[in-house]
């Protein structure tokens, strides 16, 4: 886990000026990176990296510079199957100095070009400079657990692993971007596709990579995407034996996640994700397992007594921390003056004082981001695909209506559901269109033009997979815009604290098993007599009669393995007492 930076220019702009804004841009991520600093110049090029030093402690200095090509390297995050990449490319006539994954990186893009990026399990953001055509080459991983930031400023093309770094890099202040923080408003996402809240920076898609030629011209594409099979398409195979398949997968991600040449721990919330985690690391590493949990004074809001059970169930150690009120505001500046983006739950706090807490024995942790999105955690708003299946495309006649119609209204607000963007948008905002019109000024409101823009970005996210069930629809865009905004939260927090977070259930090919299961794999009504009870009700009623089992296949693949009061307890979504506190005058 690291910190990187840099820009590229068709002309030379390497000034006294600019080695200063990359050296402050650098210095804003030492926390990212501590152990180590490197820079690159050239007329035309700067890069800069910060290390937190996880494998091959002696030899991982970056940038790094290939010896035969000249090509330079600055890279944020873990390739973790890089001895069976290295290995393979020593067959091809590579030789290699190093013993870190970063020379393996390297090494690939110089003998596959792009096509190295399929070949990556990892999570990763990186930029490589080829000086023989004279361009800059950058990638972020397929789920998007490692950030990328840029932008293009008086013809210079500027890039940096945070929000921060990169308006240090700048040389001129962006302009607000009016959609995507009227978006902001709406769901409390930081992004809106790759726009962010200041216009002219970009955020590189998940999967997606972007080059940047010597004259100066932007070349894209996108490697990597989710499948998207319709029904027919799926494969056939029982739950019994994807079950099998589906913790044998698991397992794998969880044991390459455990390669580092320094200590690793975990968080423990006492949920399921993070327990399955648990249950493998314990058994797969040769050192003790050690996992760390927060807490809070208020009742309702710990999770500690199914924590003891699960670290007495694999005989692990696990610390627990109590945050206080008092210590909240001052973490929550920190990390909006760190970051330079407004916090998107108030979850970022507690994760970093587990961060805090684990790094003074630890450097990596194992958390459990990803199996909602992936799995069907949430039976909202995911189970909000059969409230479309069944709704009214067009507006109610005065005639008597469905039971499945008055559900509708109940929910939504209005008679009908005309398509799955406006769906998603009423279910996932935070705030309705008149309560966040008295946060816009009317001027402003003009320019949004009703959210055109969201609107766009939504319609064009659910129209892109046509072909397959609903449910499966509704869980690609969320696994575009929910699970990214997660994985932006976890890196942010645990970069605040020196710490890297490595996300199992993000790993590539479980996220392509789960999207090959038929729906009812992953998430399924109880019993014949929940189907039948949830007939008249929205997805918002049959969650709270809990009429849903989610993440079944995850249940079932680690029934023998989970207690049975952890695999069977409903989500609690890591709770914090903020509201509790603001009652007493924390705001």
């Amino acid at each position: 886990m690291c910190g990187i930076a840099g820009y590229i220019a068709p002309d030379p702009v390497t000034t006294d000026a600019m080695r200063s804004r990359l050296q402050k841009a650098a210095e804003s991520m030492v926390l990212r990176g501590p152990d180590d600093e490197g820079f690159f110049f050239s007329q035309r090029v700067g890069v800069a990296h910060r290390r937190l030093a996880i494998l091959d402690l002696e030899g991982g200095h970056q940038p790094f510079i290939d010896s035969a090509s000249g090509a330079v390297l600055v890279y944020n995050g873990e390739i973790y199957n890089y001895r069976e990449l290295k290995t393979e490319l020593e067959a091809a006539g590579c030789r290699f100095q190093t013993h870190s994954d970063t020379e393996v990186l390297l090494q690939a893009f110089l003998t596959w070009g792009k096509d190295c990026l399929s070949r990556f399990i990892g999570m990763f953001a990186f930029a490589i400079y080829t000086p023989g055509d004279g361009s800059l080459f950058m990638a972020r991983d397929r789920l998007g657990v490692k950030p990328l930031f840029w932008s293009e400023q008086r013809k210079t093309h500027y890039f940096a692993s945070t929000m921060r770094a990169l308006l240090d890099l700048l040389p001129d202040r962006p302009a607000l971007d009016i959609d995507a923080i009227s978006h902001y408003l709406s769901t409390i996402r930081i992004n809106l596709g790759e726009n962010t809240l200041l216009d002219g920076i970009r955020l590189l898609s998940p999967g997606h990579w972007i080059r940047i030629t010597a004259e100066g011209q932007r070349q894209t594409g996108c490697y990597w995407s989710a499948p998207c099979l319709a029904p027919g398409e799926k494969p056939e195979r029982s739950l019994a034996s994807a079950a099998e398949e589906l913790r044998a997968l698991m397992q794998d991600a969880v044991r390459l996640r455990l390669i580092s040449d320094v200590p690793l721990g975990g968080f423990l919330s006492g949920g399921l994700d993070s327990t399955i985690i648990a249950s493998l690391a314990t058994t797969l590493t040769s050192n003790h397992y050690h996992a760390y949990n927060v807490g809070y004074p208020n009742q309702g809001y710990n999770e500690f007594p199914f924590v003891d059970e699960a670290a007495a169930a694999y005989t692990m150690r696990c610390r627990q921390i109590v945050l206080d009120e008092a210590d909240y505001p001052a973490m929550w500046q920190q990390l909006v003056r760190q970051n330079a983006v407004p916090l998107t739950t108030p979850n970022d706090v507690p994760i970093q004082v587990l961060a805090r807490a684990l790094r003074q024995e630890y450097t990596v942790a194992l958390s459990g981001e990803g199996a909602d999105e992936v799995f069907g955690g949430y039976t909202i708003p995911y189970f909000a695909a059969n409230d479309f299946d069944r709704a009214s495309r067009t507006p109610l006649a005065n005639a008597p209506c469905r039971a499945a119609d008055e559900a509708i209204r109940r929910g939504y607000g209005q008679d009908y559901l005309p398509d799955l963007a406006t769906q998603h948008i009423l279910l996932n905002a935070w705030l309705t269109p008149s309560e966040k019109s008295a946060w816009v000024h009317p001027e402003l409101t003009n320019k949004l033009n009703n959210d055109a823009a969201m609107r766009s970005f939504y319609c064009d996210l659910y129209d892109s997979h046509p072909q397959c069930s609903t449910l499966d629809r509704v869980m690609l865009a969320h696994l575009r815009v929910n699970l990214e905004g997660l994985l932006l939260r976890v890196d942010s927090s645990t970069m605040a604290a020196s710490v890297e977070a490595r996300v199992p259930f993000t790993d590539h090919r479980l996220v392509e098993f789960a999207f090959s299961l038929p729906d009812a794999f992953r998430l399924d009504w109880r019993s014949p007599e929940a189907r039948a009870a949830g007939t008249g009700l929205n997805t918002l009623e049959v969650s709270a009669r809990d009429l849903l089992e989610s993440k079944r296949i995850l249940r079932l693949a680690f029934a023998d393995t989970v207690p049975a009061s952890i695999l069977n307890r409903p989500k609690m979504s890591f709770p914090v007492p903020v509201f509790d506190w603001m009652q007493n005058g924390l705001a």
